[in-house]
């Protein structure tokens, strides 16, 4: 899971790496206004985009350039 906003250019770079990867993922919109800010901020006691989850390993995490790298190391060939 993916959660973050198109406005975002560190969400883009998140976006644009899992698409680069080919993996498959399922892309949790919280821009301005939307109830899914208060769900995120409920669930990590902070509101920080982009935010992964992954389901295969159980990793989750903030900051663009390091879920990039973690990606990278965990999924690149």
């Amino acid at each position: 899971v993916c959660w973050g906003y198109e406005a975002s250019p560190f969400c883009v770079l998140v976006a644009e790496k899992l698409c680069e990867l080919e993996l498959p993922y399922m892309q949790r919109t919280c821009g301005r206004g939307s109830p899914k800010r208060q769900e995120l901020f409920e669930k990590r006691g902070t509101f920080q985009v982009p935010y992964i989850e992954d389901p295969n390993t159980g990793v989750a995490m903030f900051e663009s350039s390091d879920i990039v790298a973690y990606l990278d190391e965990t999924y690149a060939a």
